[in-house]
């Protein structure tokens, strides 16, 4: 029968002209004419058709209704092809085929991007119909609901396809996508779970594909040994590992930061004649970016290219990180204007690398030009990027105008945790509450780290009892508290004084399987601040037992607690305790207790706690810093003692520099024939003794007055194979200069500079200070212009010693002279030059120019710096800089110098040696019996340098009683 073949101009002849026409149409010619209408894809003309059959009430067979069911899914209607199959088919009392029924949810999964829906007629046709769509509808389902991260709607799909009324067996591939999703998602435990069951039930028998994947959930979860007893199995069966296998074990190394391990299975690899494919080298070049390596990486690149692989985005991707880290910002760029000139399609994650790199170098203007490069190149910027801009505002600084783009944006819980965290650093409590608000209206899902944040945001607003309640519903939220949530809230509970919270909290930390020296660390602290101090003790004992790493903070806490409380006799007691127990842990606490009580002077309790650590067979790493700690407390004696007495092997620890050290706190302090005992009994150790230690020895003969038998020394060490430093002839050069003997000063000075030593400024201005004392203007300059022009720059010593010089002679014109030349070089006279200047021309009644001086001293940086100190150490005094200036201003010098000569005196003339003050002290009421016990008697040196400090400080009296006192120990 030939059936509706004219056609009119706007179509096909419609129902009531066939009507008209006198044909009467049977429901098998509709049927054939709808076939023929679907044959040649004249969709809309079947459904146009179709309205017209169903408003005539026609009856229709189940193959219209199919025609009709495909028509709108080859239109992509699927909303109304579900609608259509829902009511009309459905009331036929049929279903619709597999075929359809696959169309239908791939339209919506696929085409339409919505699995949830495809999962929707799913569920509808298992719950109510008897057909269902075929295997791979239920597989492709699966990748989808995993690519989107959507594991729990994953699974329901593939409970669904292996329950026993559809039971359809699914494959490695679908095996290996559930693993990779649960890896993608973070929960590598679920992935090796969802294995493991689906190996025991018998509907998986995995191939390379499955254990491929497996790797790479074995390596997330951290169970390394795991990796190579699979290995080890698989290969004891005779499987063939290529590319990729190899790739996802070498990716597991990179991640788990073992990067010779990973080097060595590449290597075994090639071996193997595997070849790397774009994939493998984008692995090993990502895993040498994040490590820094980037020069390797750039060199994998090019043997890359070498070998006619092309890299692609994902490879200079991982490149532009690497640069990006190295803080190469300008290479990265040129990369990526590389990559762009190659005609590779850019995505946002090159941007977000960029981005990243440039606000860690704090160029935040230009990655706001990259957003809108990107926007250009029509990349929508998501969240990633955006919280890589919010990241880097917040770490500058600019944390309000990072809060104002987030409030632009639909933030997710990175959003949020950083904005949070920044604002509590801030301590910016009303900002900290308004971003809780924010999240909590989002109605973002609560991770672990916005938990542990939002709980420092609590207790930063004094919160408590919302910090705990919050605490206390992790368990309802699926969260199990770590390192970071009990740190947090043992922390929080302690600075708020709830010390017992805290301790409840800490003993939920012991019970639970988190092991936390953090925790350990922060409640012994705490318990020393509130005086716990045997709990703190107790905990200390628990944490070397269990193994854990001592905080040297909390440790020190400790030792500085128990010694505030109880004294040395509480330390003993400490480190006996600890002396029970097998463990090194403490060996940084014994060091640190000894220096303690090195400080303290409690030498004895030294002693045994430096024989405990000898009993443990602890090595005293501190045995240095302990002779070191002595000397610089003025107590070389004691060190010297503590030499003597040591054991052979902590004598064997000793080096020149200990020895040195020692030498040189004996000298300082006086005891000169000791030093020189000292260096015996080092020489007679086979330890040779340097020009530091030489040096010591012959600086103290010059402050004892031995000049001679300091420059009989200085002749005797090329006997002994010591050469002479600079230091050693700037001592001797300096006190023969103090004595007057410049010629031997120059001679000394010649020989050093025909050694090829370099004289430093100090030892010329040793020279021109001592002519220029004397008057000696002449030589001076000499020395100045001939001796020292080439080899140093003069400073404002110089210049002011050359001041003083013609200050004396009277020549201030000269003086002047010198103080202009030197200005005009920006070399300014210091505090004595221009003290000299000033009382020479106020000398000579010339007042306004040492006015002007005087105005031009108070200006100047190192003068006003030095008077700035002295006032610092004058509590509640009004500024002596002003008053200066306020006399200048009134013409009154004369009492401006008053104010300086004391500002003078206070600074140089009070300014001895440490050592010569602190022993002053120490000789206060100094009897016979310590005279004897000390040799001074015996030591002409140190007698000499102890009366000529007393009488030099004006302390006539006590002189005299110490002069007393040696006589009358004197043999007779």
């Amino acid at each position: 029968m030939k059936l509706l073949h004219p056609r009119t101009s706007s179509g096909l002849f419609s129902i009531q002209s066939l009507l008209k026409s006198g044909f009467s149409p049977t429901l098998n010619s509709i049927d054939r004419f709808l076939r023929y209408l679907y044959r040649r894809q004249k969709f809309n003309c079947i459904l146009h058709f179709y309205s017209q059959l169903e408003s005539k009430k026609f009856n229709i067979n189940h193959r219209i209704y199919s025609i009709v069911s495909w028509a709108f899914l080859n239109l992509n209607r699927y909303e109304d092809a579900e609608k259509f199959i829902n009511t009309q088919i459905s009331k036929a009392s049929i279903f619709p085929r597999t075929q359809m029924l696959d169309s239908l949810i791939h339209g919506f999964s696929i085409t339409k991007n919505d699995p949830c829906k495809g999962l929707s007629i799913l569920r509808d046709c298992l719950q109510n119909h008897g057909a269902f769509p075929s295997s791979l509808t239920f597989c492709s389902l699966i990748y989808r609901f995993v690519a989107k991260g959507e594991m729990d709607k994953g699974i329901e799909v593939l409970e669904m396809m292996t329950n026993k009324k559809v039971n359809y067996p699914f494959d490695n591939f679908v095996c290996s996508a559930v693993i990779s999703g649960f890896c993608r998602i973070g929960k590598p435990e679920l992935a090796l779970g969802f294995y493991e069951s689906a190996v025991d039930s018998g509907a998986l028998v995995p191939n390379l594909v499955t254990y491929t994947t497996l790797v790479s959930a074995l390596y997330q979860f951290g169970k390394v040994d795991e990796v190579k007893d699979l290995v080890r199995r698989l290969e004891d069966e005779g499987f063939e590992f290529d590319c990729v296998f190899y790739s996802n074990w070498i990716h597991g190394y990179l991640e788990g930061g073992v990067l010779m391990d990973a080097l060595i299975q590449d290597r075994k690899m090639v071996d193997k004649g595997i070849y790397r494919d774009a994939v493998s080298y984008s692995i090993l070049i990502d895993g040498f970016s994040k490590e820094g390596n980037i020069e390797i990486a750039l060199g994998l690149l090019g043997k890359m290219m070498k070998e006619g692989i092309e890299p692609n985005l994902i490879t200079f991707t991982a490149i532009m990180r690497g640069l990006c880290k190295k803080g190469k910002l300008e290479e990265a760029f040129a990369l990526f204007d590389r990559v762009l000139s190659m005609g590779i399609e850019v995505d946002e994650f090159v941007y977000v690398t960029l981005i990243d790199g440039i606000c860690k170098k704090g160029n935040l203007s230009q990655a706001f030009s990259m957003l809108g490069d990107m926007e250009q190149r029509g990349i929508k910027p998501s969240i990633l990027t955006y919280n890589t801009v919010i990241n880097g505002l917040c770490r500058a600084g600019r944390v309000s105008e990072a809060d104002e783009i987030s409030k632009g944006v639909v933030g997710d819980i990175v959003t949020y945790s950083t904005l949070l965290d920044s604002y509590i650093k801030e301590k910016n409590i009303d900002a900290v509450l308004e971003i809780r608000r924010r999240f909590e209206e989002a109605k973002i899902p609560m991770d672990l780290v916005m938990c542990n944040i939002l709980l420092k945001a609590f207790l930063l607003v004094g919160a408590y009892g919302e910090a705990n309640a919050l605490y206390r519903a992790m368990p309802e939220m699926n969260l199990t508290p770590d390192t970071a949530t009990y740190s947090t809230m043992i922390e929080g509970c302690c600075k708020a004084g709830h010390i017992e919270e805290a301790l409840e909290m800490f003993n939920e930390l012991r019970k639970s399987s988190v092991s936390s020296a953090v925790c350990y660390n922060r409640i012994i602290d705490a318990l020393c601040k509130k005086g716990l101090l045997e709990t703190a003790t107790e905990f200390l004992i628990e944490l070397c037992e269990k193994g854990l790493y001592l905080d040297i903070h909390a440790s020190r806490t400790l030792l500085h607690s128990i010694h505030a409380s109880r004294g040395e006799k509480g330390l003993l007691d400490l480190v006996s305790r600890l002396e029970q127990l097998n463990s090194d842990v403490f060996l940084g606490m014994f060091n640190d207790a000894i220096l303690l009580l090195c400080k303290g002077g409690s030498f004895e309790a030294v002693i045994e706690v430096y024989m405990v650590m000898r009993r443990k067979g602890l090595p005293v790493t501190g045995f240095s810093t302990i002779l070191k700690t002595l000397v610089g407390n003025l107590r070389a004696l004691d060190a010297y003692l503590l030499v003597a007495s040591a054991e052979e092997s902590v004598l064997r620890s000793m080096d020149v520099i200990d020895y040195a050290i020692i030498v040189d706190g004996l000298c300082k302090e006086g005891f000169l024939v000791k030093a020189f005992d000292l260096c015996s009994f080092a020489k007679s150790r086979g330890v040779i003794l340097n020009i530091v230690t030489y040096n010591s020895l012959m600086k103290g003969l010059c402050q004892q007055g031995c000049l001679v038998e300091a420059l009989r020394l200085f002749d005797s060490l090329e006997n002994i194979g010591s050469v002479p430093s600079e230091v050693t002839y700037g001592i001797l050069i300096d006190n023969l200069c103090k004595e007057g003997l410049f010629l031997d000063a120059e001679k000394l000075l010649d020989k050093m500079v025909s050694k090829g030593l370099v004289p430093n400024i100090l030892i010329y201005n040793s020279m021109i200070d001592g002519y220029s004392k004397l008057g000696q203007t002449e030589n001076a300059v000499r020395v100045l212009s001939q001796k020292m022009v080439g080899r140093v720059t003069p400073d404002a010593f110089t210049v002011s010693s050359m001041i003083k010089g013609y200050c004396k002679k009277g020549d201030m014109e000269e003086a002047l002279r010198v103080f202009a030349e030197f200005k005009g070089k920006n070399i300014s006279a210091d505090f004595l030059g221009f003290l000299f200047l000033i009382k020479g021309f106020c000398t000579k009644g010339r007042m306004e120019e040492a006015r002007g001086l005087l105005r031009e001293m108070l200006v100047s940086e190192s003068v006003v710096k030095l008077i700035n100190r002295v006032d610092a150490e004058l509590v509640e005094s009004e500024s002596i800089r002003g008053f200066l200036v306020e006399l200048c201003e009134q013409g009154r010098v004369p009492q401006a110098i008053k104010i300086l000569d004391e500002i003078s005196s206070t600074i140089y003339l009070s300014g001895k040696t440490p050592g010569s003050c602190q022993r002053l002290q120490f000789l206060n009421g100094v009897n016979e019996k310590e005279i004897k016990k000390e040799d001074y008697a015996y030591d002409f040196h140190s007698l000499h340098s102890t009366i000529s400090s007393l009488c030099s400080n004006g302390k006539l009296k006590q002189a005299n009683e110490f002069v007393m006192s040696v006589l009358s120990c004197m043999p007779r």
